[in-house]
């Protein structure tokens, strides 16, 4: 009870988590009604149909977008997939005030919804730690199971290629769209964001000898960073120290 009073009194904003009505909600803007269906349907059934594919039992709402590197917590696949699509539609919405386009912003939120929705299916929790890892039989790579099930429901070549190419220059191949490089530097940004605040995360973590998770499940990474940027490193230790009721005083190097 006293850790909840802290937190009341310091006013902390805590970690939002998003369900898949906030996907839903996100597709609802797709304009075109057919293309609006078929990301509704995906969403629904974001599952490989291939037979020789087994389903993980890892849901979108609880998957993490990866195992060691940004997003890797409960519940950070659905917040990576939000934000790199809402940062696209930001993007898209400046380029088209400035320089007088008219971008499609229906192919931007299908290809943010659907570029990373295969993640799940080469993931798998252990019951007694509640740590996720790979499975031990790896699937195809998560984009070639999203592009083979694109084909499969016959969405349009140019939404196939804006998933395709979301990796940029280090992916089977580059965007060939104004649409496909703004999800490719969104899908950049917000991870290389998290993967940032992920070591900061990490060296607090160390320092009062806890599981990083106990972090996340209480704030996101990038909550972390905004605190230590505004407060300082020292004032965020405390912070943590006390919310987390662990009272070591040992320095810590780096983040």
């Amino acid at each position: 009870m006293e850790n909840n009073n802290l937190k009341t009194e310091r006013k902390i904003e805590e970690r939002k988590l998003y369900t898949i009505d906030d996907l839903f909600n996100l597709a609802e803007k797709i304009e075109n009604k057919d293309l609006r269906d078929k990301v509704i349907n995906f969403i629904n059934n974001p599952l490989p149909t291939h037979e020789d594919i087994s389903d993980t039992k890892i849901n979108l709402e609880d998957s993490p977008a990866s195992i060691k590197w940004h997003h890797k917590y409960r519940g950070g696949l659905i917040e990576h997939i939000l934000a790199t699509t809402k940062m696209a539609l930001k993007m898209a919405e400046a380029l088209e005030e400035v320089y007088n386009l008219n971008i499609d912003k229906d192919l931007i939120i299908a290809g943010g919804l659907l570029h990373d929705i295969m993640k799940p299916q080469n993931y798998i929790e252990d019951e007694e730690t509640k740590k996720y890892d790979h499975i031990p039989n790896f699937h195809l790579e998560h984009l070639t199971l999203a592009v083979a099930e694109l084909y499969k429901q016959g969405f349009s070549m140019e939404l196939i290629k804006i998933v395709a190419s979301h990796h940029g220059e280090h992916g089977a191949m580059r965007p060939d769209s104004i649409e496909g490089w703004l999800l490719h530097y969104a899908d950049n940004i917000d991870a290389s964001l998290n993967d940032i605040a992920i070591r900061i995360c990490q060296a607090r973590a160390r320092d009062m000898g806890i599981d990083e998770n106990e972090i996340y499940s209480i704030f996101t990474p990038l909550k972390i960073y905004e605190m230590r940027t505004k407060e300082g490193k020292e004032k965020l230790k405390n912070d943590l120290n006390e919310i987390f009721g662990n009272n070591r005083e040992e320095p810590e190097e780096g983040y």
